[in-house]
């Protein structure tokens, strides 16, 4: 961690939201706040422009889901912590965003002192668990099987988030500054990875697996 106050990013999709945390937060001395953002596609970049020691993470995110990014964040062991702040209670969330390597995972209903203490847990390096969050969970993750979902890719994981929203492959390779071509060969091998055969069934698992809902 830096000297000097904790320095933390805030991502949720919710212009209000990030403004009454980044107020929260920047209320206590021992924290800063050193950027936001709501676009899931743009936060991994910012928060290497940033350097923050903590980033709080919703997880419904537009472009690529709070799960994801964590997981892009986390996976080489040297990025900063990860704190998941969402209103997701199932433990399948919760078992995924540690598996990805969240270090915290606390709901929004919690009080504001409870923000404050897990964000100060995981900037020690701490695991945080915010109340009516069960420790079984840990247990669940233990016993889990191969999931053919941690085989794709950082892009195939964006492709597959931006069908489920609607997207088109043009406009995706748009978004991601990718040829149509590349984006089609992404689709075709996470498809096969996830052996799932069009595009209503790639929905429903985007679904299924809360990559996009239905808000």
């Amino acid at each position: 961690m830096s000297d000097g106050p904790t320095r933390v990013f805030l991502a949720d999709d919710h212009a209000m939201v990030r403004e009454g945390l980044a107020a929260l937060v920047a209320s206590d001395p021992r924290f800063e706040v050193v950027g936001q953002c709501g676009d899931g596609l743009a936060v991994v970049d910012l928060v290497l422009q940033t350097k923050p020691d903590v980033v709080v993470l919703d997880i419904t995110l537009p472009g690529l889901n709070g799960l994801d990014i964590c997981r892009e964040m986390t996976r080489k062991g040297k990025g900063p912590a990860v704190l998941i702040l969402t209103i997701h209670d199932d433990e399948e969330f919760i078992a995924r965003a540690l598996e990805e390597g969240a270090s915290g995972y606390l709901l929004k209903e919690a009080a504001a002192e409870q923000l404050l203490e897990a964000l100060s847990v995981v900037a020690r390096g701490e695991m945080y668990l915010g109340q009516g969050i069960s420790r079984t969970v840990i247990q669940r993750i233990a016993s889990r099987g191969n999931d053919p979902y941690r085989q794709l890719t950082t892009r195939e994981r964006q492709v597959v988030q931006l069908v489920a929203e609607g997207m088109t492959s043009r406009q995706i390779a748009n978004e991601l500054g990718l040829a149509v071509k590349t984006v089609d060969t992404h689709r075709c091998r996470l498809m096969r990875k996830l052996n799932i055969h069009d595009q209503t069934g790639l929905v429903k698992f985007a679904l299924r697996r809360g990559i996009v809902s239905l808000e």
